[in-house]
């Protein structure tokens, strides 16, 4: 399953610490979650959100991912929004071919 997440960095906390977060949670083997396969992780130029693009097995992996940057730095990230997701040349059709069947 493909899902993305979109998250808000804490202004008030130093950017870099950003670093010093990953590195401990890679150092103790809690990131990246295993089975988990990251396919984009992408920081603004500003204002401190991100998204990340990631595929795995199930909502525990993606889940874990998210709360060890969390329970790593409390207050870090200030939101997070996480859904799987689908390309869109497939969810097109699939709102049209509802939307019909809702008609008939």
């Amino acid at each position: 399953m493909l899902f993305i997440s979109y998250w808000e960095l804490n202004p008030d906390f130093d950017p870099s610490e950003l670093a010093e977060i990953a590195q401990k949670l890679m150092s103790k083997k809690l990131y990246p979650v295993e089975g988990v396969k990251q396919i984009g992780f992408y920081i603004s130029t500003s204002d401190y959100w991100g998204i990340t693009i990631e595929e795995a097995e199930n909502v525990e992996q993606i889940a874990k991912g998210s709360m060890v940057w969390r329970l790593a730095k409390p207050g870090y990230i200030t939101v997070m929004k996480t859904t799987p997701a689908m390309d869109a040349t497939k969810m097109i059709p699939l709102v049209m071919k509802l939307k019909k069947e809702m008609k008939s």
